[in-house]
């Protein structure tokens, strides 16, 4: 993605009179597609105008400031919109402020938890929205959060080690309290992490209840020229909830093997498999999905794309896991999805 660096005239006059060098970097995804969804919902299928595809449709404001001495200062601001509607969100992907130097980086603010750099770097679609990776294996744990603070190391003979903590909600309770540790190894063609994180979440109708959940992921890719295999592994125990009507406590794990393949640097494909397996079977279920995509490169920005999932559960329960988190399906319902669509980045 090509970034075009955009520098203001005050900044450039404070900047002459000083060591210190500053830019601002204004970047972004456009991303639409037309998608039909089987059993999903009360409306049964549905075929709509779909904003995020492979990416959220957002602005990504980042900035840094040489401060001398091998310090530097950093931010980034990330603001979503719905392309197919003009309608900004109301909550931003990430924003964050830090210091970076060659002892490591500390950043401040809302940010993606250790476990998406782990995880979803070994997920081949890398968070699109029809992943089976977020909709099967995070289903409702955290891979954003606000209030935190992190740190991460330099790197050590291809070690690098992330911390992370948050204030919660900021009452006198565990509400909202995220705990996070990670290591990740990349060498040549091999990358392999780890990460364990510990959450504690309101019960959403007993409120004077917090309860505590406990994830832990595993993965590896390896690159063979412009094939890369993934696998990832999760481990899930405690409560997980989403405000104002979903929750549910359990335990298991789920694993996901897949690959994605850069053919000639203009055609790419991926798949991913997820099988999740559940202890309890009562709120949420053992189940299977998958997803396959195609993008073709128009340009270095452009690409057209295409995309299937399918989610089969093996029981009958209240809460199913979707192929997009946009259009919930119901309980007992099996849901697919496709997708043909846009993105361009600026």
């Amino acid at each position: 993605m090509k970034k075009t660096t955009l520098v203001s005239g005050a900044l450039m006059l404070a900047c002459a009179g000083a060591h210190a060098q500053s830019s601002v970097w204004l970047s972004g995804f456009v991303d639409l597609n037309i998608e039909h969804l089987i059993s999903s919902g009360s409306g049964g299928n549905v075929t709509r105008m779909s904003s995020g595809g492979l990416n959220n449709s957002r602005f990504n404001l980042s900035g840094v400031e040489d401060l001398g001495g091998g310090n530097k200062a950093v931010f980034t601001i990330e603001p979503m919109f719905s392309a197919n509607t003009g309608v900004q969100s109301a909550q931003f992907r990430q924003s964050f402020v830090g210091l970076k130097g060659n002892w490591g980086e500390i950043t401040m603010g809302r940010q993606f938890t250790p476990s998406y750099w782990i995880a979803g770097y070994a997920d081949p679609s890398w968070a699109a929205d029809f992943s089976m990776v977020n909709n099967m294996e995070f289903f409702y744990a955290s891979y954003r959060v606000d209030n935190a603070i992190q740190y991460k190391t330099p790197n050590f003979f291809g070690f690098t080690g992330r911390i992370m903590a948050t204030t919660g909600v900021g009452d006198s309770t565990r509400a909202g309290r995220f705990f996070s540790t990670a290591i990740e190894y990349r060498h040549g063609p091999i990358f392999a992490g780890a990460v364990s994180e510990l959450q504690y979440t309101r019960d959403i109708f007993k409120s004077s209840q917090i309860h505590s959940s406990r994830d832990n992921y595993f993965s590896a890719v390896y690159r063979f020229g412009g094939f890369e295999p993934t696998v990832i592994y999760h481990t899930y125990n405690g409560y997980y909830a989403y405000p104002p009507y979903v929750a549910f406590n359990s335990q298991g794990w789920d694993a996901q093997i897949g690959a994605r393949w850069n053919i000639d640097g203009f055609n790419r494909v991926y798949l991913s498999l997820v099988h999740r397996h559940d202890d309890n079977n009562v709120k949420i279920s053992t189940a299977n999905g998958g997803v396959i995509g195609f993008i073709h490169a128009l340009s270095k920005r452009t690409d057209l794309y295409t995309t299937f999932a399918h989610v089969q559960h093996k029981h009958d329960v209240p809460i199913p896991y979707p192929v997009t988190f946009q259009v919930y399906p119901n309980g007992g319902q099996n849901p697919s999805g496709f997708q043909f669509g846009i993105r361009h980045a600026f």
